[in-house]
């Protein structure tokens, strides 16, 4: 009877641990438009995301540290979750320059 609770106790524990693993998303592109704490990112032809829409609502909240321009070259990290409008609605994990 032991043997039973620990086996279904592991059981439960390694379903959470599983259950908990989040997976992220990341695309490039340029900043085409801001207005306020978010800016419109022209996405990179060669990505993924691209199948849904060419353009995407970015949150720059996610990095106060930086003060975004139009033109600047950005990485955007996200959970993966499209909202099918246009421009594209996404749940922004994180934001940030890059040179190319």
């Amino acid at each position: 009877m032991k043997k039973k609770v620990v086996f279904i106790l592991l059981i439960a524990i390694i379903l959470i641990l599983t259950s908990c693993k989040s997976e992220t998303y990341e695309f490039n592109g340029e900043i085409i438009e801001i207005y306020g704490s978010s800016a419109i990112v022209l996405i990179d032809e060669n990505e993924d995301i691209r199948n849904s829409g060419d353009k995407v609502d970015v949150d720059l909240t996610k990095n106060t540290d930086v003060e975004f321009s139009i033109g600047d070259r950005v990485k955007v990290e996200y959970d993966g979750k499209v909202q099918e409008k246009y421009p594209l609605g996404i749940n922004t994990i994180s934001v940030e320059l890059i040179s190319d």
